[in-house]
């Protein structure tokens, strides 16, 4: 198939599993996913089926412990301590 007839592929979002985590209960899989043109973030744990479900037993997968808009997160981050010395009294 040409490029020109493949249809773009839109991107919503990324994750990423983690591979070397800082404590045993950090997350093992996130990201950010797209919903309606809004952003969101996640953190998602890995665990193992145990068969009495859909699943067969021992089957991976990974369940969202935290889905939460980026302007969220954003906001409960850390504030701002960039040097400014516009800020510096004379």
């Amino acid at each position: 198939m040409s490029d020109e007839v493949k249809k773009e592929r839109k991107q919503l979002g990324l994750a990423i599993p983690v591979t070397n985590k800082a404590k045993a209960s950090s997350y093992d899989l996130k990201g950010n996913i797209i919903i309606d043109g809004k952003s969101y973030r996640f953190g998602a744990y890995k665990s193992q089926a145990s068969g009495n479900g859909k699943m067969a037993a021992g089957q991976d997968y990974y369940y969202f412990h935290r889905v939460e808009p980026m302007d969220e997160a954003a906001a409960g981050a850390a504030p701002n301590t960039d040097f400014n010395p516009a800020e510096l009294e004379a």
